[in-house]
């Protein structure tokens, strides 16, 4: 009966269709919640073999830190994350074996891929980290005075005290799958997107207010004509007054700042390109592109939606990879030039993400762990 079990349990790991009777068979088995936990630690390493069997195109490393529990599990399954290459009936036998010697030592964690969250890593002038997942007691750099609230955002606010003018800095880093809100001491509002990274003075000096962003971020910028606001990137600088914009600088894809209200100018050398509402600039090949746009197509992340309009899938997926933190892989290159309209909360489960998006009827995609399979439509 336990190879029975093996073997009906590698059929629904692989996902063969099961007869009726090993169905009814296996789903009796799973009812148990300790046979539940046993089966989803199967299909962890299930997930770190379909890691290496794609080798060439993901990194086999990187994979398997993806998919593996966070918590400390039983010897074994730490010697099986570096044997994964191993054959899967090979890991279910041994994993059976443990399964009755080590009952008490395992801790199963859900290796799921979910929605981003309000996740941020502040870093002090001192070099200090202050993970900002939650609420952290207020803190005091020269010049202001630091919290962040209930509503998950960072704020600064000056102090009268100051007994130096010179800049002291801090910085913000938002990892993939995170967001975060920031209130800089001159009033203005930073919404930082995944995969981002700010570096600001703590209170302004001097006769202008400057910080510097990779990634992507939404400036709602405090007026103050006599001390312009400079957002600089990797390519050029944004110079305001008092306005709002957003801007995206990720590598591997073009510059794009969207102007949303008031007036900014773009500075690159000699170079100098003003922008008016509802105007974009795309920065290639050291050329500015001027194009008219529906800024809510753009801006769309800060409201919590993504909304793609004819946006190639290599793009929606480079969107979606680092708000839901996982890896893609495409069996057929071809579908990364596929164009989609499509809108959804980004608070969706990437399930419904998927649903979604196959309804075009052209691709097909899974989820093995945290890697992302994308293929065309068999027809």
């Amino acid at each position: 009966m336990e190879k029975e079990l093996e073997e009906i349990i590698m059929k629904q790991l692989a996902s063969d269709e099961l007869s009726e009777e090993e169905k009814a068979y296996f789903e009796e088995w799973y009812k148990e919640s300790s046979h539940q936990k046993y089966f989803q630690e199967l299909l962890k390493i299930h997930s770190g073999i379909m890691a290496y069997s794609v080798k060439d195109h993901v990194d086999r490393e990187k994979a398997w830190r993806k998919v593996r529990p966070v918590r400390k599990i039983s010897r074994i399954y730490e010697v099986l994350k570096y044997a994964v290459i191993l054959l899967l009936p090979l890991c279910i036998g041994i994993l059976l074996f443990t399964r009755e010697r080590e009952k008490t030592t395992t801790v199963y964690v859900e290796p799921i891929v979910k929605p981003g969250g309000k996740l941020a890593v502040l870093t002090l002038s001192t070099g200090k980290q202050v993970e900002l997942s939650e609420r952290v007691a207020s803190m005091s750099e020269q010049g202001a005075k630091i919290s962040n609230s209930t509503n998950n955002e960072l704020v600064y606010k000056p102090v009268e005290d100051v007994t130096s003018t010179e800049d002291v800095y801090n910085t913000i880093t938002v990892p993939r799958g995170g967001e975060y809100k920031l209130v800089l001491a001159d009033g203005t509002t930073v919404w930082l997107n995944s995969d981002s990274y700010i570096r600001f003075p703590v209170t302004f000096s001097g006769d202008k207010r400057q910080v510097e962003l990779r990634g992507e971020a939404y400036f709602e910028v405090a007026k103050n004509m006599e001390k312009p606001f400079i957002v600089r990137i990797n390519d050029y600088d944004i110079c305001v007054t008092g306005t709002q914009f957003n801007v995206r600088d990720y590598s591997n894809e073009s510059v794009v700042t969207t102007l949303v209200e008031g007036s900014i100018q773009l500075e690159r050398g000699k170079q100098i390109q003003k922008l008016v509402p509802g105007q974009q600039a795309l920065l290639v090949n050291g050329r500015w592109i001027i194009k008219e746009v529906d800024v809510t197509d753009f801006i769309g992340w800060r409201e919590g939606a993504f909304n793609f309009k004819e946006v190639c899938l290599e793009n929606i997926i480079n969107e979606l990879a680092r708000w839901y933190d996982f890896d893609v892989y495409y069996q057929n290159a071809e579908v990364k030039n596929y164009h989609f309209t499509a809108w959804f909360r980004r608070n969706a489960s990437i399930e419904e993400v998927i649903e979604v998006l196959e309804k075009t009827k052209k691709i097909q995609m899974r989820l093995d762990g945290k890697i992302l399979i994308v293929q065309k439509k068999s027809i």
